[in-house]
């Protein structure tokens, strides 16, 4: 017993010290740096960006994808959502590849991200890349990473949005209804624990079909369902975030990647609710891969998530 405990204590300990040596060579020395900025975050942004554009010149990809930056003074939870969002595109890389995916990482509910676990985030980001890179025999290496001065959250979001574009042309895929269903998912079970925690009473019905439906009436319905959980937040005494400048009105722009985000933003947002209400070690379960969702499905979906959340009161 004595020896096997041994022999997996050690091997145990040999696979931390290979995970922390290959992990080292993915990330810079930051010893000396304060990484609990910003700035720090934005620079570790740039080396995704490095890392993808050197996957599209080793596939040959050259398609661009130019996004228009946010103007609002974003908050780090939005960076939050933002890398988790790269994660998933991340999965959809190693599967193109046929590579299998892997659970992007979740964190217990808080009331405030700050920026090192934003930082600590990307870094997750960076060694899949090293890891897919790894089982693909890409051997090239990017640049270190530079510092750089007068960064904010919202500059962080904007690097992290045009590379999670650019991530869309290296896997030839844009993001599809079904991905946004599959955060729907995560989102209703949030939804659920929480209505257990305020003892409401689920008499929800899922709205009628709209069979005509298309992305712009799915991304209505998220804006919908997100005022209900602000509705919540402003009853726990929380001031709400304005997403007006993620609204788009025009049905021919509107993509089911802006409903996804938008989804994302929602679960976001549900953290705030449940670490209000003490619910501080309800992790949100991870997404489950989904196929062929429409967005007639995911706007009747939405709806149903928002009906529910009409019949919790915090008062």
């Amino acid at each position: 017993m004595h020896n096997m405990f041994a022999n997996n204590h050690f091997s145990g300990l040999a696979s931390l010290i290979i995970a922390l040596l290959f992990l080292g060579d993915a990330l810079p020395v930051q010893a000396a740096e304060n990484f609990n900025t910003p700035n720090a975050v934005y620079a570790q942004a740039v080396q995704i960006e490095k890392e993808i554009n050197l996957l599209k010149r080793h596939y040959h990809i050259t398609a661009t994808n130019p996004v228009t930056p946010i103007e609002a003074e974003l908050l780090p939870r939005h960076v939050w959502q933002k890398t988790y969002i790269i994660l998933i595109k991340t999965n959809i890389f190693l599967r193109r590849h046929a590579l299998s995916g892997f659970s992007p990482v979740t964190q217990e509910p808080v009331l405030k991200i700050d920026p090192r676990e934003n930082w600590g985030q990307i870094q997750r980001i960076l060694t899949e890349i090293k890891i897919a890179k790894k089982y693909l025999g890409i051997s090239a290496k990017v640049s270190p990473a530079t510092a750089v001065k007068g960064k904010y959250p919202t500059d962080v979001f904007n690097k992290l949005n045009q590379v999670s574009y650019d991530m869309d042309t290296l896997n030839r895929e844009p993001i599809s209804p079904s991905y946004a269903y599959a955060e729907g998912l995560r989102l209703n079970e949030d939804i659920n624990v929480i209505m257990q925690k305020t003892n409401s009473i689920d008499t929800a019905v899922p709205p009628a079909r709209n069979e005509e439906a298309q992305p712009l009436d799915a991304l209505k319905m998220a804006f919908i369902l997100m005022g209900e959980i602000q509705r919540i937040q402003h009853q726990l005494g929380y001031a709400s975030f304005d997403f007006n400048v993620f609204r788009k009105i025009d049905k021919e722009t509107v993509v089911p990647a802006d409903v996804f985000n938008m989804v994302s933003l929602c679960l976001g947002e549900l953290q705030i609710v449940k670490a209000q209400l003490g619910m501080i070690h309800s992790i949100t379960l991870p997404a489950e891969l989904q196929k062929d969702k429409t967005p007639t499905e995911v706007t009747q979906f939405l709806g149903y998530m928002t009906n529910k959340l009409r019949l919790i009161t915090v008062n």
